[in-house]
């Protein structure tokens, strides 16, 4: 094990940010340039509209809602979404002789953190409550029910109840500004009895007449698919029988090989193409415009790396550019980027088992934040005005006389072997040329200049986790040492001062799969 202790200061950070400013070859280095008055328009919002949770259960423990507005302050995400509203768990729907019996109470409390934290409800209309299922067909450690109703009717009087009770204790405006998204992943036959596509439509009219019959501004939207499928067919539905469609809801992972792996007892490999998810959302963004409702919003309800829960390229520092390499290539054609989940504190193939397991989460069980966390973070940090900016890997933001950038590298791995052995190892990062950020139009005077990084060894729990041996159990010590590898203190902070040119050229050094956040801020006199 090494030592705990062992750790670049701050001081030692910004010397190295020096040294190797100094040698850099300028002729090298990866030249970014922004005008601070040429505004492109405001920052895309859709990686901040819906992140992902796990069960509704899990809402109603302390440790998942602390994570939950810890998430929900330093992201800003506005939704959230999860499974299972319906489960034994929540115990909303009973039958007695055959007799249906509404309890709302636990469904209610479920909500009611939602709101404390700070988030809205994107409903996943999920799963079959027991005794109004048609099967006993499950899937996951808590058991959803997977089956259509037994009763077409019982479920329609079950959603009406359901959304009737929403707007009694919630208001009928704050639910207005809610979504219903019908099911969850159709078109595998482990979310949905034979993967039915008819069985799903006639789901979807019973369940929307349902929704819209006690208000008809409800905002409802499906297919809810796996690997964007369905898409076409779902529009054509709805247009043949007249049924309100408000957005397309669909899903999205960057490993090959299925959609589905419930329990987190396969291997995956990530798909070395860098339109790996772009080109699905591109390909449903085609179809909603070919079809006879263009215009759709389209909100990507679940997508990272992996839809494996037990695959660690989850923990890795690469999640981080992965995950603004996707968000860049899909801002102009999705309008919910909704990354599956916040947090590893999450049970679909039972509760997390270690420290880092290879969980969804942006944030491990400990409440560690994860390098993937990071780039949620710095995207909160951006400005409101968008610059032109010709650089793929970059957003330069404007915020009154402010400049804020978030600047990356995403470097594909040489991967010859799967994610769990390959994830499983200590992969150092490769130096590259510098960035050269070059600013014009900036207003005279004093400036503070911060560089944050996120990448191998800076904000990287993972990687100190693995350099201890993976140990089952964490120590409070460990525990401390963790948050404080990633408690994202500036590697450089300074003041500049900028001329009447109104210019500021700064180098800044880059490495594979780096994640820089660079701030520059006005300093009042």
């Amino acid at each position: 094990m090494q030592s705990l202790t062992g750790k670049l200061t701050v001081a030692a950070m910004a010397a190295i940010f020096s040294l190797t400013t100094v040698q850099a070859s300028a002729k090298d280095a990866r030249t970014i340039a922004a005008d601070m008055n040429a505004i492109a328009g405001p920052m895309s919002k859709a990686w901040q509209d819906c992140v992902g949770s796990g069960h509704a259960g899990l809402l109603l423990r302390k440790e998942n809602q602390d994570q939950m507005r810890l998430v929900h302050d330093e992201t800003g995400f506005k939704y959230i979404r999860f499974h299972g509203i319906f489960t034994d768990y929540t115990d909303a729907y009973r039958e007695i002789d055959g007799r249906p019996y509404y309890n709302f109470d636990r469904v209610n409390q479920v909500y009611r953190e939602v709101l404390k934290a700070g988030f809205k409800p994107m409903i996943e209309v999920s799963f079959m409550p027991k005794d109004l299922a048609s099967t006993d067909q499950t899937i996951f450690y808590w058991q959803g029910n997977v089956s259509p109703p037994k009763d077409w009717a019982k479920w329609s009087g079950f959603i009406t109840a359901f959304v009737q009770n929403l707007e009694a204790n919630f208001g009928r405006e704050e639910v207005e500004s809610w979504r219903f998204e019908i099911w969850n992943e159709p078109n595998l036959d482990g979310f949905w009895v034979d993967a039915d596509q008819q069985g799903y439509f006639r789901l979807y009219e019973s369940t929307v007449k349902a929704i819209r019959g006690v208000n008809p501004a409800l905002k409802v939207g499906g297919p809810a698919t796996a690997g964007a499928g369905w898409v076409p067919e779902f529009i054509a539905y709805a247009e043949a029988n007249d049924l309100p469609v408000d957005f397309i809801a669909t899903h999205s992972y960057g490993v090959a090989g299925g959609f589905l792996d419930e329990k987190g007892q396969g291997d995956n490999k990530l798909v070395p193409d860098r339109d790996a998810v772009i080109g699905d959302i591109r390909k449903v963004r085609g179809e909603i415009e070919a079809s006879p409702r263009p215009g759709l919003p389209l909100y990507i309800t679940e997508w990272s790396t992996s839809y494996n829960p037990r695959d660690p390229i989850h923990d890795a520092y690469l999640s981080a550019p992965f995950i603004l390499n996707k968000l860049k290539g899909t801002e102009k054609d999705a309008q919910s980027m909704s990354y599956w989940v916040y947090s590893d504190l999450f049970e679909e193939p039972g509760p997390p088992p270690t420290p880092f397991h290879g969980g969804f989460g942006l944030v491990n069980r400990e409440g560690i934040r994860k390098s993937a966390f990071f780039a949620y973070k710095y995207l909160n940090a951006l400005g409101s005005q968008e610059l032109r900016n010709s650089d793929a890997e970059s957003w330069l933001t404007r915020e009154g006389d402010n400049f804020v950038g978030l600047i990356w590298n995403y470097t594909i791995p040489d991967q010859n072997e799967s994610n769990r052995p390959y994830f499983t190892k200590i992969h150092p990062a490769a130096k590259l040329a510098p960035i050269e950020l070059n600013l014009s139009s900036l207003e005279p005077g004093s400036y503070r200049l911060r560089v944050y990084r996120t990448g191998y060894k800076a904000n990287d729990p993972y990687t100190r986790y693995m350099e201890w041996g993976r140990p089952e159990k964490l120590t409070p010590e460990q525990i401390a040492v963790l948050q404080d590898l990633t408690r994202d203190a500036p590697e450089l902070d300074r003041n500049v001062r900028v001329g009447a040119d109104g210019s500021l050229r700064r180098d800044i050094p880059l490495r594979t799969n780096d994640v820089l956040l660079v701030r520059i801020e006005k300093i009042a006199r």
